[in-house]
């Protein structure tokens, strides 16, 4: 438990909470895109979550190697110990970080949440638009004898009529 092991997790923990701030940005604006159907918008801020979500998993990799190092155990329960096993100011330090990268995180979580909604909603009307444009009713789909989805009431298609 030398300062070292000290300093390069408070290190690690802060490159970890500017990583989920950055992409709680790029959530939100993933949020407003989705909103307005930006679809090239949303393709290129998928592009740009991707290397933070990268950094975050190596980072809580290195976190987990330095807990395995000082004798503690992976998880909530190691990184507690940890920095309950610190001197007063090194642990009211750490508890900052880390209590500031829980709230990041929860962040993250809701608005990633609330996006997959917004995509689950819009996959849902086009399901239904497509139904009605093959002249199926989308209320009464279900599933056939085999497995296959299929539609009870099937009507010439909206597409064959044009």
């Amino acid at each position: 438990m030398s300062m070292n092991a000290v300093q390069h997790l408070s290190s690690i923990l802060q490159s970890e909470l500017s990583a989920s701030n950055t992409l709680a940005e790029l959530l939100s604006e993933e949020r407003n895109a989705l909103k307005s159907s930006e679809v090239i918008r949303v393709n290129e801020l998928t592009k740009l979550k991707q290397p933070h979500l990268l950094k975050l998993e190596q980072l809580a990799k290195q976190r987990e190697q330095i807990l395995n190092s000082s004798g503690f155990v992976p998880g909530k329960a190691g990184l507690d110990a940890f920095i309950a096993n610190q001197e007063s100011a090194d642990a009211i330090k750490l508890q900052n970080i880390v209590a500031m990268l829980r709230e990041a995180a929860k962040k993250c979580r809701d608005l990633n949440q609330i996006n997959g909604g917004i995509i689950n909603v819009n996959r849902q009307y086009l399901v239904r638009a497509l139904s009605i444009l093959r002249g199926r009713d989308p209320e009464t789909s279900g599933y056939g004898p085999g497995g296959e989805y299929t539609s009870q009431v099937v009507r010439q298609p909206l597409l064959g009529r044009v």
